[in-house]
């Protein structure tokens, strides 16, 4: 039975439904949504049209046998899948307008002006141009802070007013920040915004001050449409930046207008802030984002590789992003690390040369490591130290870097549990189950502890095998 074009596009929005249930969302956007196109069906033969080499690698690792099943499931009999690199068709009408003469389209397109308005706004704004949703990658890390940034940049002033962005270094807050202002902006270009960093909402208040502007510098920030601040946490280093702040919030707010703040804690953990502050910051939507997971890093390497010349292979991409887990800047900079390398020697590389490259190779890490550096590594971080921490004392100061001890040599090492219960000079496994669990559940709700698994995961896995014998 043969398929008319029509009817074998349908066929594929149904496979697309379909697959974006089984796969995960950043690993679907990232490599079929808008990088496959069913090109034809036959009695045996299902043929894909992929944008790049790339995504044809990913899916013939990941998806091609997801694909076949739901396929035999559609039309009721097995077929294999074929996929072939056609990026002339994934052309988007801009690229096409780009093969038309300029002195074709005429000197008084009415888009000329807007283009010109838009990157004036970017300009004064303080926007970076490649912060844009389009260029952010959804993992199960940010979907919270995405949803709310995306409200935001729909309804200025009414959805979550302020929106509070909160997460370790690198790990994408001040992109999500700024995709919200470009997004205003493209709509209006009109609107008044600002992004700044806490240091020059100082600066610039300070330099009002010295130079009497006071009025100039308030009415620069209080005749705004949307204030962006990033790393807002370190205003309560200075109580005269914070009254200046809090009326500065009080004005915007009661004019209806947005106000978003990044910071690398929630602001229960801003020492120092005055609780007026406190709690508008609380007022609107707190959001986290944490680390990204694997397939979110392989999600961001790929995006990032599309833009590059030469490419990187995919089995590059997983080794690289194997190798930074907690930072998407570092993340960039081992792929920029790699690229190099390649464009300078013109050689195919493999993961075992992107190791040594650079110059970290994390399972073999794994293999240095002895379980008794990760008990003082963890007993040194809580102040304690590995006696207390195999001895019987239940207090909280020495259980919770117990209970995280036994949580980091399960998941780093992957010892049985009742391994690890006889490190720790526990009677079962159990304990260490239970221990696990919790920590796993305190993960989810403490962004400081989390922050601190993530840390101490890190420098472990980077440290040197020794022997701390001195702590123990």
């Amino acid at each position: 039975m043969s398929h008319t074009p029509q009817e074998a596009q349908k066929l594929w929005e149904m496979g697309k439904l379909s697959l974006s249930r089984r796969i995960a969302p950043e690993m679907y956007k990232a490599w079929i949504e808008h990088n496959t196109k069913l090109a034809e069906i036959s009695a045996d033969e299902i043929i894909l049209d992929v944008r790049n080499g790339l995504t044809l690698q990913w899916i013939e690792k990941y998806a091609k046998h997801t694909i076949a099943e739901l396929f035999t499931e559609f039309l009721g009999s097995s077929r294999r899948v074929t996929c072939r690199v056609t990026p002339t068709q994934f052309l988007t009408k801009q690229s096409q307008l780009k093969r038309i003469n300029p002195t074709d389209m005429g000197l008084l397109d009415p888009k000329n002006s807007y283009d010109t308005k838009l990157k004036k706004a970017i300009a004064e704004s303080g926007l970076n141009e490649k912060y844009t949703f389009e260029t952010f990658i959804i993992g199960t890390n940010n979907q919270l802070a995405h949803a709310a940034a995306m409200a935001v940049a729909s309804s200025l002033g009414s959805a979550y007013n302020p929106l509070f962005v909160y997460g370790t270094v690198g790990v994408g807050k001040t992109h999500l920040m700024q995709a919200i202002g470009r997004k205003v902006i493209e709509r209006d270009p009109e609107k008044k915004i600002l992004y700044c960093s806490s240091e020059t909402f100082l600066n610039e208040m300070v330099d009002s001050i010295r130079n009497k502007r006071q009025a100039e510098f308030r009415n620069q920030y209080r005749k705004l449409d949307l204030l962006m601040i990033d790393d807002i946490q370190f205003i309560s280093q200075w109580e005269a930046v914070q009254n200046e702040l809090f009326h500065t919030f009080n004005i915007l707010y009661d004019a209806g207008k947005q106000i978003i703040l990044a910071s690398d804690r929630p602001p229960t953990e801003i020492h120092n802030l005055a609780d007026r502050l406190r709690s508008r910051f609380e007022g609107g939507m707190v959001a986290d984002v944490t680390a990204p997971d694997y397939e979110t890093r392989v999600a961001i390497l790929k995006k990032y590789n599309d833009e590059q010349d030469p490419k990187l292979s995919f089995e590059c991409l997983e080794a690289i992003a194997g190798s930074v887990e907690d930072n998407i800047r570092q993340l960039i900079g081992s792929y920029n690390k790699v690229h190099t390398y390649v464009k300078v020697t013109n050689s195919q590389i493999d993961k075992i040369i992107v190791d040594k490259i650079l110059g970290y190779d994390r399972e073999q890490a794994r293999k240095k490591i002895k379980p008794e550096d990760i008990i003082s590594i963890v007993a040194e971080e809580f102040q304690s130290t590995p006696v207390q921490l195999k001895s019987s004392t239940r207090t909280a100061a020495v259980v919770l870097p117990r209970q995280v001890s036994m949580f980091l040599i399960r998941d780093i090492l992957n010892i049985p549990l009742e391994a690890v219960a006889r490190l720790l000079k526990r009677t079962d496994h159990t304990t260490v189950l239970h221990a696990i669990n919790r920590i796993s559940e305190l993960m989810i709700i403490d962004h400081h502890l989390r922050t601190q698994i993530t840390k101490l995961k890190n420098q472990i896995l980077k440290a040197p095998s020794t022997q701390r014998e001195s702590s123990r």
